[in-house]
């Protein structure tokens, strides 16, 4: 007769990997009640009844970068009802400029005192998350409407808000009528790689490969100070080639924050990755015992105030690609989310951390 004992003793291996394999589960487990947390707190802080975002920190306004955002959050997150929601809102809402894409800002005119589309000027990042995350959840439920409003602003975006100069090509961060005669202003932070990545598959058009290619490039050459990060905006000159830091803003900070996020999220080469991410392992290296902010890339100046949680996250993240310990930037993230709890901004920067 065989006994437990003898059992056990035979198929101790087996039992060993059903405890790892009930661990796994566990952590898994855990690890997405998190992430539901944080996205019932997001709806719960941030989306109104009727499906408008707002940004508490930018008074109570709704951007289309939010929209885009929550959009792509909701299709992760499965929830389809809030999904839609946002969508008809948007679509009641935010008006189109004549180039059929929607106005960045929307709030209170009280000179015309009306809620209503305040500034038309449209944001390339903002049209890229939103028609990413309409193809998407269109994949998911064949609702032709996303599909419908997802191709019409992906025309747009490709005819007016990518430009070609020579061999390089540029998301622009708005439209083409705006742009300088010598000058692009680029935001590095609007260089989405995975949705420039689904674009070339879905759309099957090469000028998503070619912007692949020359976004990689400028991350590479749009390096300032010692620390050789990327800055928050920066200029592009078009007689000498080369990258310059706008005079109102040489920092590296609440919008560059994004770009070591965008190269993670990314399918680029795992090589690829890593020479990008390089300054950003420096910098977070730096941080022993207290994380870094805002670098002045002129003179390379560093702030030490308060960072939100939403940096900490970011830099979570690059410690973890680099399998650098990372549990500093988790203490204090935790300790600051209950510190800020009407961060919009922090929140996305945070859920793009957890849902990739």
């Amino acid at each position: 007769m065989l006994h437990l004992k003898d059992f056990l003793k035979v198929d101790k291996n087996i039992f060993m990997k059903i405890f790892f394999l009930l661990l796994l589960l566990c952590l898994s487990l855990f690890a997405s009640s998190d992430t539901e947390r944080i996205w019932e707190k997001f709806k719960e802080q941030f989306i109104q009844q009727d499906g408008r975002i707002i940004d508490p920190y930018n008074g109570s306004i709704t951007h289309t970068e939010s929209i885009g955002y929550t959009l792509y959050f909701s299709y992760m997150m499965n929830d389809k009802k809030t999904f839609q929601k946002i969508f008809l809102w948007s679509q009641k809402n935010i008006k189109k400029n004549n180039f059929g894409l929607p106005g960045w800002k929307w709030g209170e005119n009280k000179i015309k005192k009306c809620w209503c589309t305040l500034d038309v000027t449209s944001a390339s990042d903002a049209n890229l998350w939103i028609v990413y995350s309409l193809y998407l959840m269109y994949e998911k439920t064949a609702y032709k409407p996303y599909k419908i409003e997802a191709d019409k602003m992906l025309s747009s975006i490709k005819k007016y808000q990518i430009l070609s100069i020579e061999n390089n090509h540029f998301l622009l961060p708005w439209e083409k009528n705006l742009l300088q005669y010598t000058g692009l202003k680029l935001n590095p932070s609007y260089l989405l790689f995975e949705i420039f990545e689904y674009l070339a598959n879905y759309d099957q058009d090469k000028v998503w490969t070619k912007l692949i290619k020359s976004s990689i490039l400028l991350l590479k050459q749009a390096r300032f100070s010692s620390l050789e990060l990327n800055p928050n905006w920066v200029i592009y000159n078009k007689t000498t080639k080369n990258y310059l830091l706008p005079k109102n803003n040489k920092y590296f900070g609440y919008d560059a924050i994004r770009i070591p996020l965008n190269i993670i999220r990314s399918d680029l080469p795992l090589k690829t990755k890593k020479e990008l991410l390089q300054p950003y392992k420096r910098y977070i290296e730096m941080m022993k015992n207290t994380p870094l902010g805002i670098v002045e890339l002129n003179r390379g100046d560093i702030s030490l105030y308060n960072l939100s949680f939403g940096y900490l996250a970011v830099y979570s993240e690059v410690a973890k690609f680099f399998n650098i310990d990372s549990r500093m930037f988790q203490k204090k993230l935790k300790v600051r989310i209950q510190q800020d709890d009407t961060n919009y901004y922090a929140y996305s920067l945070y859920l793009f951390t957890l849902l990739h």
